[in-house]
């Protein structure tokens, strides 16, 4: 019998021309003006797509964009699966399987993170070198798509040390701006993290948290995926800092980052 994600993608097939040799990016909602630079687009639902899992608001919200960026060819999750709606580990990972069978070769995944060392500054672009998965999660967990073979996976540099110093060359030498390296932690979530998780985090290492990135790197990893993931600090974490964190400032400080996080996201696909 075949497996949903085969099924998947070859129902995509069938209704789209897909490009292999794409570059695979999971674009968040605030990040949706990147779509208006995309030309040549075909968009689906992910509702629309017979056996793809989709639940609450994410009904409606996420879909599949292919086109071009200029000369590279793109294939765009604008969405992500959050587990606080209800997904599993698997829907995440075949999710990332998805991507790969429709013919992505690398993978850039952006995100918002809050900053818990106080050298990284709202504002900032970051990258992750490495990470501290404190979900209690793992996409592989039970994982029945086993075309990619053991699920023992190698994670001593989940994120592509090339893909990074594109990132960062791009970065400096057309924008000249510094993207700050760090190890990110990732929670479970929804809620951010309190005073004592937040120091905590700090002293095992981590640099910046984020929500939903981990398990999606995990997965990249296992069916030998590049991935990088770059995120504008949006917020500082509470061990340093006497305000409340409030989603209408993060989205206030993402807007206010919002175009040269763009811009550099467009000078990557072209050198990537």
């Amino acid at each position: 019998m075949s497996h949903i994600v085969d099924k998947i993608v070859e129902y995509i097939k069938k209704n789209v021309d897909v490009k292999n040799h794409s570059i695979g990016i999971i674009l968040g909602s605030g990040y949706s003006d990147f779509l208006n630079f995309i030309e040549d687009k075909v968009q689906i639902k992910c509702s629309e797509i017979p056996n793809f899992k989709v639940i609450g608001k994410d009904a409606e919200n996420n879909k599949l964009v292919f086109g071009k960026y200029k000369n590279k060819d793109v294939i765009i999750s604008f969405g992500r699966l959050h587990y606080n709606y209800g997904y599993s580990c698997e829907d995440i990972a075949n999710y990332i399987f998805i991507l790969k069978e429709l013919g992505c070769e690398k993978l850039i995944i952006s995100a918002t993170v809050g900053s818990l060392n106080k050298k990284i500054r709202v504002g900032d672009i970051v990258t992750a070198t490495d990470h501290l998965n404190l979900t209690g999660r793992n996409p592989l967990y039970h994982c029945e798509y086993n075309k990619y073979g053991n699920v023992f996976v190698d994670m001593l540099c989940p994120y592509d040390e090339q893909m990074i110093d594109v990132l960062t060359r791009t970065a400096k030498n057309e924008m000249g701006i510094k993207v700050k390296k760090g190890v990110l932690v990732e929670s479970g979530g929804p809620s951010v993290e309190t005073f004592s998780e937040s120091k905590l985090y700090r002293n095992i290492g981590a640099d910046f948290s984020a929500f939903y990135v981990c398990n999606e790197v995990i997965a990249s990893r296992y069916c030998k995926l590049p991935v990088i993931m770059f995120a504008l600090v949006t917020n500082y974490g509470a061990s340093f800092t006497a305000e409340r964190i409030k989603h209408e400032d993060i989205a206030y400080n993402r807007s206010c980052g919002l175009k040269y996080y763009l811009d550099l996201l467009k000078r990557l696909i072209l050198n990537l």
